[in-house]
């Protein structure tokens, strides 16, 4: 009996192996009519990607999963998993060099070690220090042996103390047990996408945008899918294209607002109206809100938190509002299944952040005046670089917050990577070229982490730089 259950077993098993190759013959078919599609797009000046088609394909193969009893999320990142193979393989034109603020930062670097004085505008770091009694905060509980673990979501003394800042400044009722303490706002991003989305499942992503969104998508196994905006739109996300960008596979939105790199805050009605599509549909909202404290519109800033009926996560930093970037320190706000999930994948992988730095954190929750004025020197300077900028060769969207200001070079034939490399060169200015941020290679990023001098002598090396180049 016993054998003949074995046999059994085994000639099942053989039959998945030969169902499984099967599998990956038709899967090597499709490959190759992927590359025949793509010389025949490529013959007729036709985009790799093609939503429409997409969309059908996915519609097609709910309906079959159904017919079969295959569930459909598993069907849709399946579908997701060969798209994205088919992209690969298709023929296309040779990628452009981009490079990154992070590449234009270490060419910088390079150049002040060998004495050179280089104005720096090329990573999002403000120049303000952290305050006194938050330095001594830290030194005191080290020095008092507060360098234990925590637990993952961190000392609930912190995370109260969180709780209530959210609550007196945006009237939001949250509780201790919702919030982590993470190592920085981007791990934050990491925690939200990892608890949200699955291998294969999409994301909508608005460009421009901070790149690690796109990275960090890419590195759970999910799939960006890009609504580009306008500088002609005022930078303003279309809603109707949104939409269309949604597919069974979506999952989530990125909200980075007021945003790296324009500096775009939006409006209440728009704000509304993705929470409304996010609801619709089911998705998650994940809103990077860490230049919050750097709105300069007097109307009030755009939370998340002020939409507790859709599914979201809060990412925050106590990075740029109180310059505490090299503290790492950050926070994520979900409901407490998520919370409890996010808080699980730290403790895995950090354990939790260093206790005297949670303290400090505490110590910079009552530093209220600190912050505010931080946003005003920022205003000050986003105002000071915009009117050095007029004159020049540049379109650009005069920022409503955030630390950035994200100029079009008007001046035909030029690249944004070629263009910051050569003004470091030729001007020892470092900016951020505009393709690190999506299909915007003749931008460059502004970064007003520096006084307000050194920024308006940086925008006069760019003019000079520009005319030269005219």
């Amino acid at each position: 009996m016993s054998c003949a259950k074995d046999n059994e077993l085994d000639r099942m098993r053989n039959e998945v192996l030969e169902i499984t190759k099967e599998i990956l013959r038709l899967v090597a078919k499709r490959q190759s009519l992927c590359v025949e599609i793509g010389k025949l797009k490529q013959a007729k000046g036709l985009s790799i990607e093609d939503p429409s088609a997409e969309r059908m394909l996915r519609e097609a193969v709910t309906k079959e999963a159904l017919a079969l009893g295959i569930e459909r999320d598993f069907a849709q990142r399946l579908t997701t998993q060969l798209i994205e193979e088919c992209i690969k393989v298709q023929p296309k034109p040779p990628e452009r060099k981009v490079l990154t603020h992070r590449d234009i930062a270490r060419m910088a670097e390079a150049l002040e070690r060998q004495g050179v004085r280089v104005i720096r505008m090329d990573v999002g770091e403000p120049d303000f220090r952290a305050p006194s009694v938050v330095v001594e905060r830290a030194y005191q509980e080290m020095k008092a042996g507060k360098s234990r673990y925590t637990e993952p979501k961190g000392r609930q003394e912190l995370r109260e103390a969180i709780a209530d800042y959210v609550k007196m400044k945006f009237g939001a009722d949250v509780k201790a047990d919702q919030v982590i303490a993470t190592m920085g706002g981007a791990f934050g991003v990491y925690l939200a996408l990892a608890s949200t989305i699955s291998p294969g499942d999409e994301v909508i992503v608005i460009d421009p945008s901070w790149p690690i969104y796109k990275s960090c998508i890419r590195y759970v196994g999910g799939r960006p899918i890009v609504l580009e905006t306008r500088l002609e739109d005022n930078w303003e996300p279309n809603l109707d294209e949104l939409n269309e960008k949604m597919s069974a596979a979506t999952k989530a939105i990125i909200l980075n607002y007021p945003s790296n790199p324009t500096g775009k805050a939006l409006s209440k009605k728009t704000f509304k109206g993705i929470v409304e599509i996010a609801q619709d549909k089911k998705l998650t909202l994940i809103s990077d809100e860490v230049y919050a404290d750097y709105n300069f519109t007097g109307s009030g800033h755009n939370t998340v938190l002020n939409y507790p009926e859709v599914s979201y996560v809060l990412i925050s930093s106590f990075s740029k509002s109180w310059g505490m970037t090299g503290f790492r320190v950050g926070f994520v706000i979900s409901d407490l299944d998520r919370a409890n999930k996010m808080a699980a994948i730290q403790s895995m992988l950090i354990t939790c952040i260093p206790e005297f730095v949670q303290y400090a954190a505490i110590e910079a929750l009552k530093c209220l005046d600190e912050a505010k004025r931080n946003s005003e020197v920022m205003k000050e300077r986003a105002e000071a670089v915009c009117k050095a900028l007029e004159p020049l060769p540049v379109s650009f969207y005069k920022p409503d917050g955030a630390m950035y200001v994200f100029p079009r070079i008007d001046v035909e034939g030029i690249d944004g990577s070629e263009f910051a490399v050569k003004l470091l060169e030729k001007k020892n200015v470092s900016v951020a070229p505009g393709g690190a941020f999506g299909n915007y290679f003749d931008y460059f990023r502004i970064s007003l982490g520096q006084p307000k001098e050194a920024l308006v002598e940086g925008v006069k090396r760019i003019g000079e730089f520009l005319s030269s180049m005219s």
